[in-house]
């Protein structure tokens, strides 16, 4: 990077650290990478296990934000990419772009119509930053039709400054005081691994939980390990004893089910929403 380049960063960079441990601290690190690289609509989140995600810094766009209030923390985030990836490894830090990391069909999924089609965003890009084994910030760089898609030379500026971003925000961490859950929703992820349990079988449930996460039929079966006719068999089953005739229906009785007052820790939450039809 060229000298002026850098010095134009000196004064930004100064004012990110002067603010650790402030309230500002989270708008001086956006500003700061909105110098290298912008955005449109960004959001910094506190992933929490056993409790949905808390907003800590709001730059989104209304459409992003009403999108993120009623469809994600009822239940969305558990489908995210980027909380899965999290999940999965959730020691390690990461600067990982939506595309990447989707899985096979995504783009074409329930999932991504229904919650990306709602936010208006059609990149997104962003940092993973590990405080704990039961706690992580995700940075959230979002991109709708205004700005074009994050390009490799603006991923390899992120990634220029990428310590920065990741020691800084843990530093600051350190020292304020996180927003304590108020209600644990442990019963959430359960819910994901026991929905349709009381009805379906181990396979099929296997086959549900990636449909739900946005993988196609093929990409499915080539993660079970099964031939694509298998796996139509599973989803044709599924959607029978479901009493269902499509992905959508699916993703409506999923929301549904962990909606309702009535589900119990522990129990498939189908179960849950059975007693609640028949109080109804």
């Amino acid at each position: 990077m060229e000298r002026c380049a850098l010095m134009t960063l000196n004064e930004p960079l100064a004012a990110l650290f002067s603010d650790l441990g402030t309230d500002e601290f989270y708008n001086k690190l956006l500003s700061f990478i909105y110098l290298q690289v912008p955005a449109d609509s960004s959001v910094v989140l506190l992933y929490q296990r056993g409790a949905s995600p808390v907003i800590l810094l709001d730059w989104m766009t209304e459409r992003d934000r009403t999108a993120m209030q009623t469809y994600y923390f009822k239940g969305a985030y558990l489908l995210s990419p980027f909380y899965l990836r999290w999940l999965n490894a959730p020691l390690e830090d990461a600067l990982e772009r939506l595309v990447d990391i989707a899985p096979q069909g995504f783009f074409e999924s329930v999932y991504y119509r229904d919650y990306y089609g709602r936010s208006g965003l059609k990149d997104e890009m962003s940092f993973l930053i590990p405080l704990s084994h039961r706690r992580a910030i995700l940075l959230s760089l979002g991109r709708t039709d205004a700005l074009p898609s994050f390009s490799r030379v603006e991923r390899n500026y992120l990634q220029l400054f990428y310590p920065i971003v990741i020691k800084a925000t843990q530093r600051h961490t350190s020292l304020v005081t996180l927003p304590i859950p108020t209600k644990l929703t442990l019963w959430l992820e359960d819910s994901m691994q026991l929905f349709g349990k009381s009805l379906l079988t181990e396979r099929e449930q296997l086959v549900v939980q990636m449909m739900l996460q946005g993988h196609s039929s093929k990409s499915c079966a080539k993660l079970l390990g099964i031939s694509p006719t298998t796996e139509r068999v599973h989803r044709r089953n599924i959607y029978l004893k479901l009493n269902i005739s499509s992905q959508a229906q699916l993703f409506k009785l999923f929301f549904a089910a962990l909606s309702n007052e009535t589900i119990t820790p522990g129990f498939d939450p189908l179960i849950g929403l059975a007693k609640g039809s028949q109080h109804s």
